[in-house]
């Protein structure tokens, strides 16, 4: 871990931390500890396992996606690329910093470059088409419960942009796809822009690079729209399973403290939730998330238990992705520190 990643670790393991203390502290009272007598841990637990198969639906949806295109990836390759990629997007904005980890292993599962590119930029576009189609139905909804609870103008407002945002990010998304040579011009561009202390010559290699992988990438998605179609399937059917298992888990953990599970409201929370922690104003999210997920709550859940089930969930969400990111990352380490040590010395 490099200088800059264990910065924003710090920095977002302070934030989390003090959002929590702080959310503890306030509502923890006398009644919390009464409450928490009816806590049932296994339901805890199989918070804990549901989170863990969320991670499996996505390896198997890495994983059959390359099949798709012609390429094995074994399932506990995929597992562990998961793994890792959620502690850098747990330490990122708007959890971007995963992707990189994600090709990267896919090239070394003998993947290229570009159809590895465009495998992970796909994941995204899944993502987003199944967390589109969520909010809109979120914020439909949400309409038909406003009035019996009292709903907060600003959280709908929050709701109706976060579609609008969407919407735009897919709608761009398929310019893009659709026009090669204008997105081929533009990064061009950006590379000039950013690039202007290099010399011409790392420039050229940079475009040739560009040039090579934006090719394949564009050679894969009409893999993927043609005779890889069943990739597209894939993706989307494993997108669905893991967004749906991930939100089901907050209604588990209201049962494991002894609450009505509320499934239908909790699914639209969870929903919004996770657009709004998707914008990129601090490092995984942290802080938003806990607050955001206290002020949807508090009208669900007793205010005595807020600070305890944001706790369990964050547990859960944030900390156990650190965890078990920082172990599968360990692991990519040690691989390449023993593929280093095994080349031979060129003298």
């Amino acid at each position: 871990m490099d200088k800059s990643q264990k910065h924003w670790l710090f920095i977002s393991l302070g934030i989390s931390l003090a959002v929590l203390f702080v959310m503890l502290i306030l509502t923890f009272d006398t009644s919390t500890l009464e409450e928490l007598q009816e806590c049932n841990l296994w339901f805890i637990l199989l918070a804990f396992v549901m989170h863990i198969f969320s991670l499996g639906f996505w390896a198997l949806r890495i994983k059959l996606m390359c099949r798709s295109l012609g390429y094995k990836v074994p399932f506990f390759h995929s597992f562990n690329l998961v793994c890792s990629n959620m502690f850098l997007a747990a330490v990122t904005p708007s959890q971007i910093g995963g992707e990189p980890v994600r090709v990267y292993e896919l090239t070394k599962a003998n993947v290229p470059g570009g159809e590895a590119t465009a495998v992970v930029i796909m994941e995204r576009v899944f993502d987003a088409i199944v967390l589109i189609a969520g909010t809109i139905i979120s914020v439909f909804l949400l309409g038909m419960f406003f009035a019996d609870l009292n709903f907060p103008e600003a959280y709908m407002m929050i709701a109706y942009i976060a579609a609008f945002v969407f919407a735009g990010l897919l709608l761009v998304f398929l310019i893009v796809a659709k026009n090669p040579v204008w997105s081929n011009k533009v990064l061009h561009k950006l590379l000039h822009i950013f690039g202007k202390n290099k010399s011409p010559d790392i420039i050229q290699e940079y475009q040739r690079k560009i040039d090579l992988h934006l090719g394949k990438f564009y050679v894969t998605l009409k893999h993927f729209t043609g005779k890889s179609k069943t990739g597209m399937f894939y993706g989307l059917l494993f997108s669905a399973l893991y967004w749906v298992n991930e939100f089901i888990i907050a209604s588990v953990l209201m049962m494991g403290l002894g609450l009505p599970p509320n499934f239908l409201l909790s699914f639209i929370f969870m929903i919004l939730i996770t657009v709004i922690m998707m914008i990129p104003l601090t490092p995984g999210g942290v802080g938003i998330a806990e607050v955001s997920m206290a002020g949807f709550y508090a009208l669900i859940i007793p205010t005595s238990l807020i600070g305890v089930f944001v706790l369990l969930w964050r547990l859960i969400m944030y900390y156990f992705n650190l965890a078990i990111g920082f172990a599968a990352s360990m692991i990519i380490v040690r691989r390449e520190a023993k593929i280093q040590k095994d080349e031979p010395i060129n003298l």
